[in-house]
C-alpha cells in the first residue's frame, strides 16, 4: 500500500482534462479549449529548421544544457521583450519553460505556503487557478472592468490582508477578452512596490492584437523587481513545442533557476534550437501578421453572429485581439446547464473561472481554433439552446 498522498494534492479531477475532454467531442462543435488554428501552424518551415540545425550543429545539441535555455533564443526574446517597453534587459534575464504554464507553477511554489494570499480576477485563467490551488493559499478575486481588475477593490484586499502574488493576464485577457488600461498597469507595479507583493503578468496573447494599437508592460513600470512577466510560442507558434519564457530580474531569476534544477532540470535543447533556427529564417513577425488577419475575421464573424443570433438579454465582450468572447445570460440561467442537456455546441461554463466567487451565469467562446462556417452554425445553436432554456425557465 502506498503511503499517504500530501494534503496539498488536489484529489477532484482536473479542470483542464474536462476542458479538453469537452474539446475532443468530435460530434459537436466546440468553442471550448483554447486552441489555436492547427491549419496555420508553420509545419514545413519547423522541420526545416529542425533539419537544418541538427545537420549544422554539433553531437552538443543531443546534451545536457543550461538550465536557463538555449542562450541565443533567450537572446532574441529579450529583444522582443524590449518591444513591450522594458529596458536594461538582456538574455541573463529571461528564462525559458514548458510553456507559460510551468513559469506559474514555479512561481506558485517559490513563493507560497499554505494559507498564503493570492489575489486572481475574477473571472480567471482555469490553468492558473489550478496551478495555485494545489499550493492551498487563500484566494481573493479582484472584479473585472471593462478596462482591467478593479485595482480599488485590489488596494482594499492588500492593504487589509497578507498578500503574496497578484496574478494578472492584462492583455485580452483569458476569459473575457478585456486589455487593462496603461493607467492600471503603472498603479499596479506601483502598488506591487508598495505593498510588497509578486505581479504574475501572464501575457500570451499580447502578438494577437486585430485593433487598436499595442500597450506597455506592466513590467516596463516596475522599478524593484516585483513584476514577472511570462510569454509563450504556444498561441503564436505551435503549443506542441512546450516552450514558454519568464522575464524576470536577477534575484527572483536565480531562485526560479534553482528550484528549476530539482524538477526537470533543464527545458528541450533540441526544441529550443529547432525553434530558434526557425526564427533565423523565417520572419517571425510576417507569421504573426497572418494569425491577425485570419484570427481577426474570425473574431468579427463570431461577434456578428452572436448578434444576430443571441436572445434579448444577453450581453457579450468585444474584443480587440486574443483568442475568447465572454457571453453573460439572462437572469436566472446556468451556463452549466446548457452543457448538461448535450447540447451540439460545447464552451466553458463561468463558474470554474472563479477563484472564490464561482459565478455561474456567464461562458467563454473560443473563436481562433473553429472556421467561420463552424462559429456561424455554433452561434445560432447556442441562441436556440439559450432560448430554449429561457422559456423552460419560465414556463
Amino acid at each position: 500500500m502506498l503511503p499517504k498522498i500530501s494534503q496539498r494534492i488536489i484529489q477532484e479531477p482536473s479542470a483542464m482534462d474536462e476542458l479538453l475532454a469537452l474539446s475532443s467531442q468530435c460530434q459537436r462543435i466546440s468553442f471550448a479549449a483554447g486552441y489555436p488554428a492547427a491549419e496555420l501552424f508553420p509545419k514545413k518551415e519547423l522541420e526545416e529548421a529542425f533539419v537544418h540545425r541538427s545537420q549544422a550543429s554539433k553531437d552538443d545539441l543531443y546534451q545536457y544544457a543550461s538550465v536557463a535555455g538555449y542562450g541565443p533564443l533567450r537572446k532574441k526574446l529579450a529583444t522582443k521583450a524590449q518591444t513591450t517597453g522594458i529596458t536594461d534587459i538582456d538574455e541573463n534575464n529571461i528564462c525559458l519553460t514548458q510553456g507559460a504554464q510551468q513559469g506559474i507553477s514555479l512561481l506558485a511554489d517559490l513563493f507560497l505556503d499554505v494559507d498564503d494570499g493570492v489575489v486572481v480576477e475574477g473571472p480567471s485563467y482555469i490553468g492558473a487557478i489550478q496551478a495555485f490551488e494545489s499550493r492551498k493559499p487563500r484566494f481573493y478575486e479582484m472584479e473585472m472592468l471593462n478596462d482591467g481588475p478593479d485595482l480599488d477593490q485590489l488596494e482594499e484586499i492588500v492593504s487589509s490582508h497578507s498578500v503574496k502574488i497578484v496574478y494578472t493576464i492584462p492583455t485580452f485577457q483569458n476569459p473575457t477578452g478585456v486589455c487593462m488600461s496603461v493607467a492600471k498597469r503603472k498603479r499596479l507595479a506601483r502598488m506591487a512596490e508598495k505593498y510588497n507583493f509578486l505581479v504574475i503578468e501572464d501575457d500570451p496573447y499580447r502578438d494577437l492584437r486585430y485593433q487598436g494599437k499595442d500597450l506597455p508592460s506592466i513590467k516596463s513600470f516596475d522599478r524593484t523587481g516585483n513584476v514577472v512577466m511570462l510569454g509563450s510560442f504556444s498561441k503564436i507558434l505551435a503549443p506542441a513545442l512546450r516552450v514558454g519564457w519568464l522575464v524576470a530580474d536577477q534575484e527572483v531569476l536565480d531562485l526560479v533557476n534553482k528550484l528549476r534544477s530539482a524538477s526537470d532540470f533543464q527545458p528541450s535543447n533540441v526544441t529550443l534550437q529547432m525553434i530558434d533556427q526557425f526564427l533565423e529564417e523565417n520572419s517571425l513577425s510576417a507569421h504573426i501578421q497572418r494569425l491577425r488577419q485570419v484570427y481577426g475575421r474570425r473574431a468579427a464573424t463570431m461577434q456578428a453572429a452572436l448578434e444576430e443570433y443571441l436572445p434579448q438579454g444577453c450581453s457579450y465582450s468585444r474584443p480587440e485581439g486574443g483568442f475568447f468572447i465572454w457571453v453573460t445570460l439572462p437572469q436566472g440561467l446556468s451556463a452549466g446547464k446548457l452543457l448538461q442537456d448535450g447540447r451540439p455546441v460545447t464552451f466553458i461554463e463561468s463558474s470554474q473561472l472563479y477563484a472564490a466567487s464561482q459565478r455561474a451565469d456567464q461562458l467563454r467562446l473560443n473563436f481562433t481554433g473553429v472556421s467561420e462556417e463552424q462559429i456561424r452554425e455554433g452561434c445560432q445553436l447556442l441562441g436556440q439552446a439559450i432560448t430554449k432554456e429561457r422559456w423552460a425557465l419560465t414556463a
